[in-house]
């Protein structure tokens, strides 16, 4: 099973990006990631545009340019600013996990808890932070073109490769092919919750949707998912 040194992690927040400069240079880099942020969710990555960007983050397009170069390098930056140091306390859980294993076999729980826990801590810790990012997410996920595909691909490779493969080792029964589909299911549940879609039907007495997460706590529904994602994991599948 690949160990976290061996995989190339892409995790850095620094990692592939231009050069930034300290005091003003700094605090246009950022009020143009919040503004990307902003103008990806709204518009997507198709129908974003620098200009867009730069107008709303009260900056240059020769600014942006120099900060990121390219309107996918933007994007890229956009999602590592919050990806990455998600990414790296899901390797660091995992880490943890198996070298408490010593060898032996993750329960299927613990695999799945160690990759969406970090993900409910960010938004307790900083709701507001996390909203615009996570629709980003969800229009990302949506609305793939091959740009946002290899951004993907380049941000979450390694976490793939790693859960996995401790899937595998906990489902020795599964083809490959099982738990990479099984596993991208899971992401698929991660990001309806995230995304803030997951609400209740409304009845014939009621007036609107409500999100369930105003009714359960962060707890509950990770549970919930948990149970949810290791079920379907261990089904038969009938071919």
């Amino acid at each position: 099973m690949p160990k976290r040194a061996d995989v190339p992690l892409a995790l850095s927040r620094s990692a592939g990006l231009a050069p930034t400069e300290g005091g003003r240079g700094a605090e246009t880099r950022e009020r143009l990631l919040d503004a990307a942020e902003r103008i990806f969710a709204e518009r997507g990555f198709e129908g974003a545009s620098m200009r867009a960007v730069t107008q709303a983050a009260g900056a240059s397009v020769s600014a942006a340019n120099y900060h990121f170069g390219s309107k996918a390098a933007l994007l890229r930056a956009t999602l590592l600013r919050r990806v990455g140091p998600l990414n790296e306390r899901r390797l660091e859980r995992l880490d943890a996990l198996e070298e408490n294993a010593s060898g032996r076999p993750l329960e299927l729980e613990t695999i799945i808890d160690a990759f969406l826990r970090p993900v409910f801590e960010e938004h307790a810790a900083s709701a507001d932070a996390t909203a615009r990012f996570r629709q980003v997410a969800a229009r990302i996920y949506s609305d793939p073109p091959d740009v946002v595909a290899a951004i993907k691909k380049e941000l979450f490779g390694p976490i793939v490769v790693r859960f996995v493969g401790a899937l595998s080792a906990a489902l020795p029964e599964k083809s490959r092919e099982e738990i990479e589909l099984g596993f991208q299911l899971t992401v698929g549940v991660m990001v309806h919750v995230i995304s803030g879609h997951l609400v209740t039907v409304p009845g014939p007495e009621d007036d609107a949707c409500e999100c369930w997460t105003s009714r359960l706590s962060n707890e509950s529904v990770l549970q919930q998912m948990i149970a949810y994602v290791v079920a379907g994991l261990r089904a038969e599948v009938k071919s």
